[in-house]
């Protein structure tokens, strides 16, 4: 897993390069609320003095982010050194605005309908191989893949609906332990990939953190 102080801004605030300002401060707020003193997520994991430092570097990647040209500077750095790659910038271009109701039907249509939820959790109860693959104590990046392509879910749907980086998401099905986030974001993003497959969340933390655990 890669430190926190090795980590850029985007990734100390679990965001893609191009989001918007308002997608920054929604990251902040998140990632904030999770290493504050009397955050129960955290305090398993991390010391009083450590949440402090996390804390400091979320805020100056905040900083740094929040304002466009501190923004564009900073991300001139990071494709100097090849760490991004120059389509990835944000453009701050003004968009045309979207009439009321095609914003509620965009925002409709971005929610899992009842339905859909309805036939996952029913196609998941009768694959055998899935409840299988659940029953395992241990369970691989490999099984998640497994999964997902017995339910025919791809990728992208998921990291679009979750807003967990694809290339994180392909990391944990790639068992590529050398890229996982600390403990706290990894049970996140696997939390937030088991609710979109309608598989039980804690099953597949629990037997997930326990492969990582073996493979260190």
């Amino acid at each position: 897993m890669k430190p926190f102080r090795e980590q850029n801004y985007y990734e100390l605030l679990e965001i893609l390069p191009d989001v918007s300002p308002l997608e920054i401060r929604r990251a902040y707020k998140r990632v904030f609320e999770l290493y504050q003193d009397e955050s129960i997520v955290s305090y398993s994991f991390f010391s009083k003095e450590e949440r402090q430092e996390i804390l400091s570097l979320l805020e100056k990647a905040y900083l740094a982010l929040i304002d466009l040209e501190s923004r564009t500077q900073y991300d001139r750095r990071l494709i100097e050194l090849g760490l991004m790659d120059k389509r990835m910038q944000y453009s701050n271009k003004m968009k045309e605005p979207i009439p009321i109701y095609d914003f509620k039907k965009i925002h409709f249509d971005m929610v899992e309908p009842a339905r859909r939820i309805e036939e996952l959790k029913e196609r998941v109860s009768q694959n055998q191989l899935i409840q299988k693959i659940l029953a395992q104590d241990i369970l691989t990046g490999a099984d998640l893949l497994k999964i997902r392509t017995e339910l025919e879910i791809p990728l992208e749907e998921i990291a679009d609906i979750t807003k967990v980086q694809i290339g994180m998401l392909r990391a944990i099905e790639e068992d590529k332990l050398e890229l996982f986030p600390p403990a706290v974001y990894l049970k996140g993003f696997l939390k937030s990939y088991a609710r979109y497959l309608q598989i039980d969340e804690n099953v597949v933390v629990n037997g997930f953190i326990k492969h990582v655990g073996e493979g260190k």
